[in-house]
């Protein structure tokens, strides 16, 4: 008995949603080297599929969304200015580099590839704050 109550209770942590964050961690970062850059090529052979940056951009924010609503904070407004910051220019970034030249032009000016790295840094912090 004291074995099952054991296990329910492992369980039962793992569905925590405030352990969601530490595992989609993995996804967010994962999918945001692809989109800057750092990894080439996602690949699973056995669904015979290639990730792509929209795929990439997809996991990034879905990630991004749901470590945001499992956080302990929950509320933008319970953060301080600067994380508030922080928070918004994550998502930003993603979407700018994607879908607005200009942002990818200007990430590119900053030399290749510091530009996709400061980018890369700045999404990662992002989500740090984001699923304190």
């Amino acid at each position: 008995m004291s074995y099952q109550r054991r296990l329910s209770d492992v369980a039962g942590d793992y569905m925590n949603m405030r352990s969601l964050p530490a595992m989609l961690s993995v996804a967010f970062v994962a999918a945001s080297l692809y989109q800057f850059g750092g990894i080439t090529t996602v690949e699973l052979p056995w669904l015979s599929y290639t990730l792509t940056t929209q795929h990439s951009l997809l996991v990034s924010l879905g990630t991004y969304a749901a470590g945001f609503a499992s956080s302990e904070s929950k509320r933008f407004e319970y953060y301080g200015l600067w994380e508030q910051i922080a928070i918004v220019i994550g998502p930003l970034v993603i979407l700018g580099n994607e879908f607005v030249p200009q942002v990818n032009d200007f990430l590119l000016s900053l030399g290749d590839p510091l530009g996709m790295q400061l980018a890369f840094v700045a999404t990662v912090v992002s989500w740090g704050v984001a699923v304190q």
